[in-house]
């Protein structure tokens, strides 16, 4: 397994290498603005125009950072949100791509003063209580693009595909982002590979405990962390549960899925321990397979959001799901 592992590591390193020598820098990221030409982006129901490459992006989130720099497209990024939690962090790998890159505090005055010409981010940030409404920003000069997960109903990695190809045709580099596509789609297949053989009945049922309000718990039935689960090999408890992708159930839910395996998203105020001790405490969890064996596989929640990380947290689920299979 410690094989395996470094050399998923090494991988990323040499994907990391190839893609920053290969794009982004002004002599080799694009071509100048009178050879630009028109670049339309399909983006929800939104159509966006590009004339000339963006000069400054802020990016609302680590998700769309962490694209950016995969890109070789870090020297244009001018800001990002401020982390909120100790597991909001780039990854290691990149940590020295992201030491120069402000972060700044969500507000429309910031976003302006920013000096950015592209704002990236969830639909969540495109609000007058964010970094300020589509049209707002729009009249301030600023192109709004919206990552395509948190505009669809049931996000999948395809839809981080179509993130950063829509990236490789702004920044004109769309050879460099079919390679890293190609790369991300080969790493997934390699994990799915080693689980192909395992029957349904015996993929283990998973719940996504994200976090908790009194006697309500916050888990999904749709989505990228769904859609991963899957794809390595297991089962979400709540699937399609909800018509929201995200949603609050019961205890009583989570009794009744009796879960073989809980993934404990980190991120936010509640701590991984208050989480797990949450579920230990309360005597109708104690029955619960997850529980009795102390399978609880914790996740930082920017792992299963919309970027390059997919394959990395699907690897991981796999490996706790299966871990006989990859000895």
């Amino acid at each position: 397994m410690k094989l395996r592992k470094f050399a998923a590591v090494l991988m990323v390193l040499i994907m990391a290498a190839t893609v920053f020598a290969g794009c982004g820098s002004s002599g080799d990221g694009g071509k100048k603005d009178d050879e630009y030409g028109t670049v339309v982006i399909q983006n929800g129901d939104r159509t966006l125009t590009f004339t000339s490459m963006p000069t400054g992006v802020l990016c609302a989130n680590l998700y769309s950072a962490e694209n950016m720099v995969m890109l070789g497209l870090g020297e244009y990024i001018v800001g990002k949100n401020v982390h909120t939690n100790p597991a909001e962090v780039p990854l290691p790998e990149l940590e020295e791509y992201f030491k120069d890159i402000p972060e700044i505090e969500r507000s429309n005055e910031n976003a302006v003063a920013s000096g950015c010409d592209l704002l990236i981010g969830q639909v969540s940030a495109f609000k007058d209580t964010a970094w300020g409404t589509y049209e707002q920003l729009e009249a301030e000069g600023i192109q709004c693009l919206t990552i395509t997960g948190t505009i669809v109903p049931d996000e999948t990695v395809e839809d981080i595909y179509t993130d950063i190809r829509n990236l490789g045709m702004i920044f004109k580099c769309e050879d460099k982002a079919e390679e890293l596509i190609a790369q991300m789609k080969a790493d997934i297949a390699a994990t799915q590979d080693i689980v192909k053989d395992v029957k349904d009945e015996d993929k283990p049922v998973v719940f996504v405990f994200d976090m908790y309000k009194e006697d309500q718990i916050y888990t999904t039935a749709a989505g990228l962390e769904s859609n991963l689960i899957e794809l390595a090999g297991g089962i979400n408890a709540t699937r399609k549960m909800a018509d929201s992708r995200w949603f609050y159930c019961s205890v009583e839910t989570l009794v009744a899925t009796n879960p073989d395996i809980i993934i404990i998203n980190d991120y936010g105020s509640q701590t991984v321990d208050e989480k797990i001790d949450y579920i230990k405490s309360n005597e109708a969890c104690n029955m619960i397979p997850a529980v009795v064996n102390d399978r609880f596989l914790v996740i930082p929640l920017v792992d299963v959001m919309q970027d390059i990380r997919a394959p990395r947290a699907c690897r991981t689920m796999a490996e706790y799901f299966y871990p006989e299979l990859f000895q």
